[in-house]
């Protein structure tokens, strides 16, 4: 058993020790040689004869010898351990190492993130990773004190639960015993904690896993992430927010971190929209970020709901807050329901939202009134949220509570571009595991034991039926033209009798050697530049009219725009949006559909960016 770091043998001078590691490098002097052996606390320079030629970068060994002091011209005052040296007694090797496919001495910066990703074992022995993984370890002891000191009860809650409407995709896990029916990976603990506050527990945090199937950013993980869960009863919004603050000042600072002002600046929604034009602003100064100071600031007073593009209410946060108390009979009533406000607040650092809660509907009356606004039926309420409606009628004290986001907060911390520098073992941005390969295919007997079919694709079957297929399937209404052959989407437009701003234009791309299409309007082309900033791509190029239809099946100038037919990574411009209509070419040279746009959104279910600029 190893019972030695190597940074603790600084003090250990004439005493024999034993270590264990990798080597990080060798220097051959003949009849001398020269190790460098690393482990997670540092390195140390080990000397010894012939028999450790044989070694190579990387191997894990196992050394026994004499720690001893080095000469004076030979300190290395850059290393903890750079006044001593291990004269080797014994050594043995313990795993041997090929060549790795990537060097480990540079920060990784220039490496293609897939290749890390597919060998993030190997990534994590890089000094920055690592760093960054010891990081993310302290800050969650930091946190953890903080809460149990605070009178805090740790619990977790459960992993399958119930598909709830909280603003992105579920995951579902089918059911073997009940076959037909799906569990949900929860996309955060929002009912069950407030299940705690009813039960009495008053006070809860949890550092808890959440699974949202939603398209990935910088700042935002695809499928899993952390959070600092957090509920408390008997408070009011601004004891959430100083207990919040506390906890982030006293453990930011603990870390070593600089916070640039104290306490936290508040914003209301309007005065941030006003003064930043956004509800996530930076508040640090060209100087604050040389310094790497942390600029935190709360946003309050949100409107309580939005209009949805089919000119319904849904919510702008979170179903399950409450309404300021000046709101609430207006909300009972539903009456001026664009200027009800929320007690929703948000905590925003150098940036980006870091974290989010609200004091939450605590009587079944107002909950069931926020569902009704966002337009489900009395009896559709109580199905899919009965148990939340009858846990609040058996005396639900009022609570409220707030969930930063861990993975966020470290980005911020450890100055990284991206959310994926701090997690161990994050998906790439395709959506595919680390390592292992996953999403896979189950097997035959897998699926026979759920009750599944996979329903595979005929590569038989022409695009334009597949079209018709899935529209039919959504009950879609659209309309067909069938007309003679056109290759632009001038002469598209023309012979449809169609504004050029109508048409969707479907373009075949590579982004870091993966194909993807990039859907806007016609008389708009792709600025290349902003697409791959947005989507941190190193390289991004049309595909060869050969590629197009490998992918597609389809010809150059009659792609339609359905990236979910041909599983490829699918973005649609913001500004098709602008359109009510919108027609494309179906698969063919000679067939158009015309169709609503928000019903072509909701079959395909595109990623929604800004990339198109003018001819």
């Amino acid at each position: 058993m190893k019972k030695l770091f190597i940074e603790q043998t600084a003090d250990k001078v004439g005493q024999e020790v034993e270590l264990y590691g990798w080597v990080n490098s060798k220097r051959d002097h003949k009849q001398i040689v020269f190790i460098d052996l690393r482990d997670r606390s540092g390195s140390i320079q080990i000397v010894g004869n012939e028999s450790l030629k044989p070694l190579s970068p990387e191997d894990v060994i196992y050394v026994k010898g004499i720690v001893k002091e080095r000469p004076k011209n030979l300190i290395n005052e850059k290393m903890k351990t750079g006044k001593i040296e291990v004269e080797v007694n014994e050594f043995k090797l313990l795993g041997k190492a090929k060549t790795l496919p990537f060097p480990i001495d540079s920060d990784g910066s220039n490496i293609d993130e897939e290749l890390r990703l597919k060998y993030r074992y190997l990534d994590l022995r890089r000094k920055r990773m690592l760093k960054n993984m010891l990081l993310r370890s302290s800050f969650i002891q930091e946190a953890r004190d903080y809460f149990y000191r605070h009178g805090f009860i740790e619990i977790h809650t459960p992993v399958l639960s119930k598909t709830t409407p909280e603003g992105a995709r579920d995951f579902l896990v089918p059911s073997r015993l009940q076959k037909g029916k799906f569990y949900a990976l929860p996309q955060s603990p929002q009912q069950y904690k407030q299940l705690l506050m009813i039960a009495g527990i008053e006070k809860y945090f949890q550092i808890a896993p959440c699974f949202r199937d939603e398209d990935p950013r910088a700042d935002r993980a695809y499928g899993e992430f952390y959070q600092i869960d957090i509920e408390m009863s008997f408070v009011e919004r601004e004891d959430v927010m100083r207990m919040t603050e506390q906890m982030i000042i006293e453990v930011f600072e603990k870390l070593g971190a600089k916070i640039k002002q104290k306490p936290f600046p508040i914003f209301t929604y309007k005065e941030a929209m006003e003064k930043f034009g956004a509800d996530k602003f930076d508040l640090r100064t060209e100087e604050d970020k040389k310094n790497n100071l942390q600029a935190f600031g709360w946003v309050i007073d949100f409107p309580f709901f939005e209009k949805t593009k089919e000119g319904g209410w849904t919510f702008t946060h979170n179903p399950f807050s409450a309404p300021l108390p000046a709101f609430k009979q207006q909300l009972l009533e539903k009456q001026n329901i664009e200027s009800i406000l929320t007690s929703q607040y948000d905590l925003v650092c150098n940036g980006f939202e870091v974290g989010g809660g609200s004091i939450r509907a605590h009587e079944p009356n107002v909950l069931e009134t926020v569902f009704e606004i966002m337009g489900y039926k009395k009896e559709e309420v109580w199905e899919q949220f009965g148990h939340m409606l009858e846990a609040l009628s058996y005396g639900a004290p009022p609570h409220g509570g707030i969930a930063p986001g861990i993975d966020r907060l470290l980005t911020c911390i450890a100055h990284e571009p991206s959310l994926r520098e701090v997690i161990p073992f994050p998906l790439t941005s395709g959506g595919r595991t680390s390592i292992m390969e996953a999403p896979s295919e189950a097997s035959q007997e897998q699926l026979a034991e759920l009750g599944i079919a996979v329903k595979t694709k005929s590569r038989n079957k022409k695009v334009f039926d597949q079209i018709r297929e899935l529209l039919d399937s959504h009950t879609i209404q659209y309309k067909i033209l069938e007309h003679p052959p056109v290759y632009t989407s001038k002469d598209a437009a023309k012979i449809r009798g169609t504004e050029l701003t109508q048409g969707a234009k479907a373009l075949i791309m590579y982004g870091d050697k993966k194909p993807l299409m990039l859907v806007l309007p016609a008389h708009l082309s792709v600025d290349m530049k902003k697409f791959k900033m947005d989507r941190r791509m190193k390289d991004l190029r049309m595909a060869t009219p050969q590629e197009v239809k490998k992918i597609t099946g389809v010809e150059i100038g009659a792609i339609p725009p359905f990236g979910n037919l041909f599983e490829v990574e699918f973005y649609v411009d913001k500004k098709l949006g602008e359109n009510k209509d919108i027609s494309f070419n179906a698969g063919e040279h000679t067939k158009s559909i015309v169709m609503k746009y928000i019903d072509f959104e909701r079959v395909t279910k595109p990623v929604i960016l800004d990339f198109s600029t003018k001819i």
